[in-house]
């Protein structure tokens, strides 16, 4: 009786050790926000992440930023730099030049900072961004100006 017990338990653990397995090989996206990273870079590098923020395309600093105010400030450290080519962009439906808040999905990477390393990370294989409107309205976005 106390072996087909342990070979039942040898069974079970089996199972749960492949359905773990299976599991992993999916990719889950984490929503979070900019905030959350940059206080803790170790915990989002190389997952794939969805925040939200400011986001701004220009040469040398294509970046979202956690407000608007920081990106009209240059706060840098709180902004996080984007990996993604200008045409990328323009199949996500996003025409340059473009400045408003947005909704993004890419993998995190800790170690990619931007341009002369100013940033606090990256967004890179970003595979979706979002214009994000007002509370109750799909076309009214926020003011960009």
């Amino acid at each position: 009786m106390n072996k087909i017990k342990r070979i039942f338990i040898l069974i079970i653990f089996g199972f749960s050790l492949i359905n773990c397995k299976s599991s992993s090989n999916h990719k889950i996206s984490l929503y979070t926000s900019i905030i959350s990273i940059i206080a803790n870079p170790k915990d989002f590098h190389k997952k794939t992440i969805i925040v939200q923020g400011y986001f701004t395309m220009e040469t040398e600093g294509q970046a979202i930023y956690l407000s608007k105010n920081d990106f009209e400030k240059n706060i840098f450290k709180n902004a996080l730099y984007l990996y993604i080519p200008y045409g990328k962009i323009k199949e996500m439906g996003i025409e340059l030049p473009y400045k408003g808040y947005v909704e993004i999905q890419g993998t995190f990477n800790k170690n990619s900072l931007g341009s002369y390393g100013f940033f606090s990370g990256g967004i890179e294989d970003i595979s979706k961004i979002n214009r994000l409107y007002k509370k109750g309205s799909k076309t009214e976005e926020f003011d960009m100006e």
